[in-house]
C-alpha cells in the first residue's frame, strides 16, 4: 500500500543518515589519493573545535535514532487506530500479489479501505490530550523545573526574551524560549561585559561593552541548553532552555505539572532544571489524560571556563 511504501521510503533515508560516514578524499581508480584542487589557506582545527565537531556528529546520530523510534510508534498506533475502526491494516510488502477477494469486493472496496485509512491517519494527529504528574529531585533540592514535549508541536507566539546584566548578574538566570526566539542582553552596569555562549547549537559572541551602548542581541535557532557566561567576570551565568515548541509548562512548588493540548500519539517528555540532570521518557498521549512521572537527580554547579577554553584570570568577580 502506499503507507507501507513511504514509510519504508522514510525509514531507508533516515538508516543511510545514520550510518553515513564522514566524507573521505577521493581516490582515483588505481587507489592512489587524487591530487587535491587547493590546499587550504587556514589553520588546521584545534583539539577543541574537533572535540565539539565530534559531539555534534554523537547528537544528529541520536536525534536520527530517536525519529526513527518515533516513527515506529506512531506506526504502530496507527496500526490499532485502524484495527479499532474495523480497517485492515496495511500490506508489510506493497509488492506482495493481493490476496483473493470475497463475492462482491473489489478494487472499490480497497479504495474505500484506502480512504478510511488515511481519514484515521488524518484523524490521529486531531486528537489532543493532556499529560500530568510529579517530578521529586532526589540528592537536594531544584528550582525553576520544566517539562516539555520534545520534538515537533505546535508553535506559539515569540515574544522575544530580555536578560539584563544588572550588578554583575544575569536576570534572569533561567528562562524556556521556543526555538527562533530573539534574546536581548542590555548591560545597566558602569563596567564592561562579555556575554558569550559556547553550547553546541547556540555558540556566539556578543564582544564588550557597557552600559549606554546599544543592547546586543542573538536569536538562538537550535533546541537544547544554552550556558550563558560573562568572559570579564565568572560568577556571572544563566541558563536558557530552547525548546521546539510551545508544549512546556512549569512544574508547580508542590511538584505537580500539568500539559495540555498535546496531540495524540508517541511523545517523549523531558524533565529539566538548571540545578538537576535532566530526565526523559517516552509515554503514549491518547485523547483523555496521560499520567507520568519523574525523578530528577540534583547537582552543582561546575567550573567553567572562559570563551577561549581557559581559566579565568584574577578579575572574575
Amino acid at each position: 500500500m502506499i503507507m507501507s511504501n513511504q514509510r519504508r521510503i522514510v525509514t531507508g533515508v533516515l538508516l543511510g543518515l545514520a550510518v553515513a560516514p564522514l566524507a573521505l578524499p577521493a581516490r582515483a581508480q588505481d587507489g592512489k589519493p587524487e591530487k587535491a584542487e587547493a590546499a587550504p589557506t587556514g589553520a588546521p582545527p584545534t583539539r577543541a573545535e574537533f572535540a565539539k565537531l565530534q559531539g555534534e556528529v554523537r547528537e544528529q546520530r541520536q536525534l536520527i535514532i530517536e525519529m526513527l523510534q518515533t516513527e515506529q510508534q506512531r506506526y504502530d498506533m496507527l496500526l490499532r487506530l485502524l484495527r479499532a475502526q474495523g480497517v485492515a491494516a496495511p500490506a508489510a510488502d506493497a509488492t506482495a500479489p493481493a490476496a483473493p477477494t470475497a463475492p462482491g469486493e473489489g478494487p472499490d472496496a480497497a479504495r474505500k479501505a484506502s480512504r478510511k485509512a488515511a481519514t484515521a491517519g488524518a484523524s490521529l494527529e486531531h486528537y489532543l490530550g493532556a499529560v500530568e504528574g510529579r517530578v521529586a529531585v532526589t540528592g537536594g533540592s531544584a528550582a525553576d523545573i520544566y517539562v516539555y514535549v520534545d520534538g515537533r508541536g505546535p508553535q506559539g507566539a515569540r515574544k522575544g526574551l530580555e536578560i539584563k546584566q544588572e550588578g554583575r548578574q544575569f536576570n534572569p538566570r533561567v528562562a524556556v524560549v521556543q526555538t527562533g526566539t530573539n534574546v536581548v542582553f542590555p548591560n545597566l552596569d558602569s563596567v564592561y561585559h562579555n556575554v558569550f555562549s559556547n553550547s553546541p547549537r547556540n555558540t556566539f559572541d556578543l564582544g564588550t561593552y557597557q552600559a549606554g551602548d546599544k543592547a546586543r542581541s542573538v536569536t538562538v535557532t537550535g533546541p537544547g541548553i544554552v550556558e550563558v557566561y560573562c568572559n570579564l567576570h565568572q560568577k556571572m551565568s544563566a541558563k536558557i532552555l530552547v525548546v521546539p515548541n510551545a508544549l512546556f509548562t512549569k512544574v508547580r512548588a508542590d511538584g505537580t505539572f500539568r500539559l495540555e493540548n498535546v496531540p495524540a500519539g508517541p511523545r517523549r517528555l523531558v524533565a529539566w532544571s538548571p540545578e538537576a540532570k535532566p530526565a526523559a521518557q517516552r509515554v503514549e498521549v491518547t485523547g483523555g489524560t496521560t499520567q507520568v512521572s519523574f525523578s530528577l537527580e540534583h547537582q552543582d554547579p561546575a567550573a567553567h571556563p572562559n570563551k577561549f577554553g581557559q581559566a579565568y584570570g584574577s578579575y572574575k568577580d
